[in-house]
């Protein structure tokens, strides 16, 4: 972090030299992933689509992992620092690996992943690049080596540092000696990130950009999936717990109660099914299983959708009175998908929990380190709290 300052206090005397301050907006409104399935990539593999919930939670035999990973942003006029930090944590056990980690902030060991993204916006700024390349922990390309730019879209390019980071994380997991002791692994997000965008394309400079975000995309998904495959071949299960729904349209896409009345996200889907169908309030329901593409040739998904009731008694609301989250894994035996989810179910129902526990606690942790390391950038560069308040993301 102490090199990150002393970047900034460059750049700040570049400018006051008299270097031009090249910050392009590109926002174009905020660049966001949904998932979009179409054609044949989606399907329901179970005629009785809705059942109540019957399980058999399974103590896990041995450790349990989550991984999560959060971004943050220090922005001014003549620099753009991305922030990000990741955990693997087990809240069995204790154990697992942040980044960064406390030696590595202060600059005694360099850090196992990169995690901080600086885009400095002046028209003379190789030699801030040149000074940059060699920072331990500093991410200046995307992933198809080319150079992040003022008109590059933070968004995309925030994006690409958190799933950067989470894969870096993956691969460390796999090295380390806590993969031997694991049996399951929950993402706090999907097994691949969707690759739709929300954005208006209005121009052929735009459509070129925005064709850049999406190979960049498919480039860290590959990568992504490829690492999740190796856990899976050495028996651990790989669980993917989506808990935001406004951005999916799988439900609405397949339609198997007949109440879309055209393309709705799965959290106003699922609200309408139980407005409609008035479950009983304290019966736990699972929507699936669901088979759907991931995106790239090859690789797939099963899915489920659970309604867990919040109260034994109903209020005015509807969807309030309940928690809604998608479980997947990857595609695989019968047996394994039992498997997976009585893990799943031991750490959230059985543990008198709503969601899972263990991507609550990760969820929690590494918003703790993004938090400490934004407020040590400050600290050490002199900067307010306002250039911390764009870029606030869900995903």
């Amino acid at each position: 972090m102490k090199h990150i300052a002393r970047i900034v206090d460059e750049v700040r005397k570049m400018v006051s030299s008299g270097a031009r301050v090249s910050k392009v907006d590109q926002q174009v409104g905020g660049i966001e992933l949904i998932e979009e399935p179409g054609g044949k990539q989606v399907e329901i593999l179970d005629r009785n689509v809705l059942k109540p919930l019957e399980y058999r939670a399974l103590k896990p035999q041995r450790d349990v992992f989550a991984l999560d990973s959060s971004t943050r942003v220090v922005e001014t006029p003549y620099v753009f620092i991305g922030v990000g930090a990741g955990s693997v944590f087990s809240r069995f056990s204790g154990r697992g690996l942040d980044v960064p980690t406390t030696t590595s902030i202060l600059g005694l060991e360099e850090p196992i992943c990169k995690h901080l993204l600086v885009i400095p916006e002046l028209d003379t700024g190789e030699e801030v690049y040149r000074g940059l390349v060699d920072v331990p922990g500093v991410i200046t390309q995307n992933p198809a080596g080319e150079r992040y730019t003022s008109s590059y879209n933070k968004h995309a390019a925030l994006i690409e540092l958190r799933l950067s980071l989470e894969n870096c994380l993956l691969e460390r997991f796999i090295e380390s000696p806590l993969l031997s002791t694991s049996t399951a692994l929950f993402l706090d997000g999907p097994l691949a990130y969707p690759r739709a965008l929300t954005v208006e394309v209005a121009s052929q400079g735009l459509r070129e950009r925005v064709s850049t975000y999406l190979v960049n995309i498919d480039r860290l998904n590959e990568a992504r999936l490829k690492l999740i495959s190796k856990l899976t071949q050495t028996g651990v299960h790989v669980i993917g717990v989506v808990k935001r729904l406004m951005r999916s349209y799988y439900l609405s896409s397949l339609d198997p109660f007949g109440i879309s009345s055209g393309k709705i996200n799965d959290e106003a889907y699922i609200e309408t099914l139980i407005t409609r169908l008035k479950p009983p309030s304290n019966t736990p329901l699972v929507i699936g299983p669901i088979r759907a593409e991931l995106g790239l040739k090859g690789f797939y998904k099963v899915m489920w959708y659970f309604i867990v009731p919040r109260r034994l008694y109903p209020s005015v609301a509807i969807l309030g009175n309940y928690v809604v989250f998608r479980v997947e894994v990857p595609e695989s035996s019968s047996e394994i998908y039992r498997s997976s989810l009585g893990i799943l179910l031991y750490d959230s129902i059985h543990a008198g929990g709503l969601f899972p526990l263990s991507i609550l606690v990760v969820d929690k942790r590494v918003k703790k380190i993004s938090s400490s390391l934004v407020t040590y950038l400050l600290y050490l560069t002199g900067l307010s709290e306002e250039s911390t308040g764009r870029y606030i993301t869900l995903i």
